[in-house]
């Protein structure tokens, strides 16, 4: 506010094409993706800074994949704590589970631990990269309408000055109250857990296990996560009785770290007591506008998702409304991102709910019962596989959305679902992930000896698919890349392409979404049925109609 507590009106009125309102994780992930895009962008954040205590704590694999979009997993990686997994203790703190992931098919380590001011640190300075994208700090929404034309947006800035923005298209990530959410009038459905619980961070660990011990027992049910850089978290169920002011006090949480490893004496960073929930918005979108990350769903911390659920809102988000805005494709494509990304986090707030109850059973029979059973699962080993590597977590793909289906199960097909990276040899021998051996965009992904192999469903085809999207032609590990005119040609440099891609895929071509998730798969049988198709749904849209997209309801 000005000092003599009078609001300023800055005169003249910016248009921009996106504004990002919120910049936590989800919100910078969806910047720097905007930027990538040469999409001209302005991010309002109400705080002066970004967060400066801990928040987060996991990065998974399909993050860290989103990472590598914006050209900053080496550094998000250079601050985790790599590949960690989960050990489950029963009362008498003895393993009855374990989490121990060892696939990386999307290019990462499954669970890798962060600090999530760190993370925003590196996301924000990432944005510095684009002249396009306008970070404002200390820059607040206080008031808004949207229309056919666009969304007004009025702002005031930590002095007190008042401005005005129109976007063609905002995204809300503003967090669980939501400033959006809560005025357009957007409930949530699901629950809030009736347990409150106490967390604790702390930094100079003197406890070197560095997977995380699930504590399931009925009389304190709690978490012991370690981070990167000799810190760590605890998270206690608080119990019946105990108040959010006795909980907080230094002699209470430090008997809680005695009880739980060497760190008594560690220097506490944040201790805080939280609600859990488990509820998502009813509809992701009104108008223009778009619900992103804890906006859109809040969900429980037992699976680490929270965060992860943002991110993959931002990465199936920023390519669709950059390839609008750019005129490359028809707004409606913004229809898909509710029903693409909607069920996804909805499936991930039930499993985070499922483990909650594994680790807070109610009784002390119960909690038995239920290590007992896990103990005895463990002796089959298709039983023991689907818990220690993570096969529970639902799988990232689409039931509907913007893409063809195949007409298979949602076992077999390949269509909707997030392409494996496996590492890739170029002609120079150069090994690199499969991301990066691409340029963003469309990807149309081939396996064969040679590129008239690879590319043998496309007989005939040739000049019906858009001449921007990439050619990228796989061959086996036995065979050396050889150039072939536009189409890059790699050596599936430790067989993953055939095993993770591939393998039960004869003669086919992956036509891959700039977020990499298969649109189609095109075949020999199905080219003259699905090329036509996918002409249409890639045209470039009129000029006319590059600010369209109003399609849903308006406030």
């Amino acid at each position: 506010m000005s000092a003599n507590n009078e609001k300023k009106s800055v005169s003249g009125r910016q248009h921009v094409p996106v504004v990002v309102v919120g910049a936590g994780p989800n919100g910078l992930t969806l910047a720097n993706l905007l930027g990538t895009y040469g999409v001209q962008t302005v991010v309002l954040e109400k705080n002066l800074t970004t967060v400066q205590l801990p928040r987060a704590v996991s990065i998974d694999d399909e993050s860290m994949r989103t990472m590598q979009m914006i050209g900053l997993d080496q550094e998000v990686i250079g601050q985790c704590a790599l590949d960690y997994g989960s050990v489950y203790l029963d009362v008498k703190r003895r393993p009855f589970a374990r989490i121990e992931p060892t696939a990386s098919e999307y290019g990462f380590a499954r669970r890798n631990a962060f600090i999530q001011p760190d993370l925003e640190a590196t996301l924000k300075q990432g944005l510095q990269r684009f002249e396009c994208v306008d970070a404002r700090f200390g820059h607040e929404v206080v008031n808004f309408s949207q229309d056919e034309q666009g969304v007004l947006l009025e702002v005031e800035d930590n002095e007190g000055n008042r401005y005005e923005l129109m976007a063609d298209y905002v995204a809300a990530s503003d967090g669980g109250k939501s400033y959006f959410r809560t005025t357009l009038d957007i409930p949530l459905e699901g629950l809030t857990y009736e347990q409150k619980w106490l967390i604790i961070d702390l930094k100079g660990t003197r406890d070197n296990f560095r997977q995380t011990r699930v504590y399931c027992d009925p009389r304190r049910p709690g978490i012991n996560l370690p981070g990167p850089d000799g810190t760590r978290r605890f998270e206690f169920m608080m119990l019946p009785g105990e108040t959010e002011e006795e909980v907080v006090e230094e002699a209470f949480v430090r008997r809680l770290m005695a009880d739980h490893g060497p760190d008594r004496d560690a220097e506490i960073v944040r201790k805080q007591v939280y609600h859990f929930h488990a509820r998502e918005a009813v509809r992701w979108r009104e108008g223009r506008i778009f619900l992103v990350g804890d906006a859109a769903h809040l969900t429980p911390p037992f699976a680490g998702q929270g965060m992860n659920s943002g991110i993959r809102d931002a990465s199936n988000l920023g390519w669709k409304l950059a390839h609008v805005v750019h005129g490359q494709l028809p707004a409606t494509i913004l229809d898909s991102y509710e029903d693409e990304r909607k069920p996804h986090a909805w499936q991930l707030i039930e499993m985070a709910a499922i483990l909650g109850r594994f680790m807070m059973p109610p009784t002390m029979f119960q909690a038995r019962l239920m290590q007992a059973g896990m103990r005895l699962l463990s002796l089959y080993p298709p039983a023991r596989d689907y818990v220690t590597q993570m096969r529970y977590k639902p799988k990232p793909r689409f039931t509907s959305g913007w893409f063809l289906s195949d007409g298979l199960s949602a076992k077999k097909t390949r269509s909707g679902r997030m392409i494996a990276q496996p590492a890739l040899e170029d002609p120079q021998r150069h090994v690199a992930k499969l991301d990066g051996c691409c340029a963003p965009g469309f990807l149309l992904l081939g396996y064969g000896t040679s590129v008239k192999e690879a590319f043998s469903p496309l007989k005939g085809w040739e000049q019906q698919l858009p001449s921007h999207i990439q050619r990228v032609c796989i061959t086996p590990q036995q065979y050396n890349p050889v150039p072939d005119g536009d189409v890059r040609v790699f050596r599936d440099a430790f067989g993953k392409a055939r095993e993770w891609i591939f393998d039960g895929v004869e003669n086919a071509l992956f036509l891959v979404r700039p977020d990499r998730y298969v649109m189609a798969v095109i075949t020999e049988e199905n080219a003259a049925t699905v090329i036509p198709e996918l002409k249409q749904m890639l045209r470039e849209v009129e000029r006319g109609e590059r600010r369209g997209g109003a399609t849903q309801s308006a406030a």
